[in-house]
C-alpha cells in the first residue's frame, strides 16, 4: 500500500485505485458469470456491468466514474435490493462484490482523508494498492 495525492472532484476522488479496481472487477465479474444466466439477466449485468468490468480488468479506466450518469449498475438492481426482492442468485457475496466495485469505480473514501488545498483545488492523500498487498495489507475487501 502507498498513499497518493489525489484532486478531490465535488463528491468522490478524481482517480481511481487501478490495482484495487481490477481486483474488484474481476471479482463481481467471477459473481456474474458464476450465478446469473445471461438469458435470465433482469438486471442487465451482461449487457451493461460487464463491458465496464472488463474495461477496468484491461486497465482502460484511470479516472473515477458516477454512477448516476453511467449508470453501470441497474436502478432496478438497487431498488430491488433496498425492498429485499431480489432473487437468491443475488446473495449477500453477490451484492458484497457489487459494493466493494462500485465503491471502487466511484473512487469513494471509506474512511476520512486528510484535505491538501493546492491553488484553490482541493486534494486528499488516498491509499492506493500494489499488486502483492491482497489481502493481508488491504483494509477493505
Amino acid at each position: 500500500m502507498y498513499k497518493k495525492l489525489v484532486r478531490y472532484d465535488q463528491w468522490h476522488f478524481a482517480e481511481v485505485d487501478p490495482v484495487a479496481l481490477r481486483r474488484t472487477a474481476a471479482k463481481l465479474r467471477d459473481e456474474i458469470v458464476r450465478k446469473i444466466s445471461e438469458a435470465a439477466d433482469i438486471y442487465s449485468f451482461y449487457s451493461v456491468t460487464l463491458p465496464i468490468l472488463d474495461a477496468a480488468i484491461r486497465g482502460d479506466i484511470v479516472n473515477s466514474l458516477d454512477l448516476d450518469q453511467l449508470h453501470f449498475v441497474s436502478g432496478n438492481y438497487y431498488h430491488d435490493k433496498q425492498e429485499g426482492t431480489l432473487p437468491p442468485e443475488y446473495d449477500a457475496e453477490f451484492q458484497s462484490a457489487v459494493s466493494g466495485f462500485t465503491v471502487t469505480a466511484e473512487a469513494l473514501s471509506l474512511e476520512e482523508t486528510e484535505d491538501v488545498i493546492i491553488d484553490g483545488i482541493t486534494y486528499g492523500w488516498v491509499e492506493f494498492e500494489e499488486e502483492g498487498d491482497w489481502p493481508d495489507k488491504v483494509k477493505y475487501p
